[in-house]
């Protein structure tokens, strides 16, 4: 069954169709047939109310496909339901829907019990007719905002009473609202010691698929690199002139423990991230994302593999969206050494931690192959100062 069914009033209906008919009955034998007409006229209504009550909803379905949309701090979006009813009429039903406090009505009023928030809405729909139900919602704040409860009820039409209709199966629709990003200024730390995408004239290595003009030919230059075409039309020999081209790939680690419980600048934290999330998206900048939080897979904590472009950016979002205090960590040390052992560090690595002793040791071993900075922060007066500590590879 889609729908858990409760009567209110239900024993109240059957009361007054016992006393109609007994009124009914007692018209009949005192020969008083007006009285009679109108007691079974009422007792018409009273028998077609408790029949609508049986059969309403039966055949109202709920399309409950797997939806999650996405939005900033303070944008809007919409919880969408769609019903189709394929059995008797619904006039004048309540829909009550009960959600997450991540994202607020837009113009409903609302009851927040806890971290619920609870609103009512109108649904009347006929028979075999589809209707689809809009929710304006605005992003409160950061986190996964699930719809945890619909309910639907359906009054009485002549009197007391209602039915209320619960939908059993798990509602699959959500809403994600990413962390607040703040503009960063540049920030690039390119390699010349490795191939890679980004344009560095100090590179060591070119792209050969991409020539930018020729040059007059030198001795030491590659047969294969001479430009025919531009010799034949100088007179002389030309050499192919390439883009250079650097490694900039960058490892993001946030620490999100400190001794026994969360950061609490948790918050701060995630929106120093998604920030730099932001921008290596916006530069084309392939990064990497890891947090101390437990997790199944390959890697015992929170990875993100290194990539780029809309899709990395939209992983990278939703992990630190659903990021809370209420996760399970691992020590920080542990992390570090796991990723030591078994993943190749990237050209830049930038650790987010309140205990910048612990990552002394692991500073100065990477510091030798890629740019290391550690990024501590201490709170005073309500504002966050980060302090870098930064060592670039000899």
């Amino acid at each position: 069954m889609t729908w858990h069914r409760e009567y209110y009033g239900a024993m109240k209906t059957n009361w007054v169709l016992t006393a109609i008919g007994l009124c009914f009955v007692m018209s009949i034998i005192l020969i008083q047939y007006a009285a009679a007409g109108v007691f079974g006229f009422l007792g018409v209504v009273a028998y077609l109310q408790f029949v609508y009550f049986k059969r309403v909803g039966q055949k109202l379905t709920m399309v409950n496909n797997k939806k999650r949309s996405r939005m900033l701090k303070g944008g809007k979006s919409e919880w969408e339901l769609t019903f189709e009813n394929k059995g008797v009429p619904i006039w004048n039903g309540q829909l009550r829907l009960y959600f997450q406090d991540s994202v607020l009505p837009l113009h409903s009023q609302n009851v927040s019990h806890s971290q619920l928030i609870e609103i009512v809405v109108p649904l009347t729909i006929g028979r075999n007719e589809i209707v689809t139900v809009k929710v304006p919602i605005v992003g409160q704040k950061r986190g996964l905002s699930r719809m945890k409860q619909l309910e639907l009820t359906i009054p009485h039409l002549f009197g007391e009473g209602s039915v209320v209709l619960s939908h059993k199966p798990l509602l699959l629709m959500e809403q994600l609202v990413y962390p607040s990003i703040f503009p960063l200024k540049d920030m690039r730390h390119p390699s010349a010691l490795k191939p890679g995408d980004y344009e560095y004239k100090q590179s060591l290595f070119q792209d050969l698929f991409s020539p930018i003009g020729t040059r007059d030919y030198e001795p030491t230059d590659q047969f294969h690199h001479i430009h025919w075409k531009a010799s034949a039309r100088m007179q002389k020999l030309q050499t192919k002139v390439f883009t250079h081209k650097a490694n900039e790939s960058v490892l993001l680690i946030l620490n999100v423990a400190q001794h026994y419980s969360i950061i609490s600048d948790l918050e701060e934290r995630i929106e120093v991230i998604a920030s730099y999330v932001d921008y290596f998206y916006r530069e084309g900048i392939p990064f990497a994302l890891t947090v101390n939080v437990r997790s199944f897979g390959r890697t015992p904590y929170l990875f993100l593999p290194t990539g780029d472009g809309q899709k990395q950016r939209q992983k990278a979002m939703e992990l630190m969206t659903v990021l809370s205090k209420n996760d399970l960590t691992m020590p920080f040390k542990r992390m570090l050494t796991h990723l030591d052992m078994h993943e190749n560090l990237p050209m830049s690595v930038l650790i987010f931690t309140h205990e910048e002793h612990e990552v002394a040791s692991y500073v100065a071993k990477w510091s030798k192959v890629a740019h290391v900075e550690v990024r501590g922060s201490k709170s005073i007066g309500g504002g966050v100062i980060w302090k870098n500590r930064s060592l670039q590879s000899s």
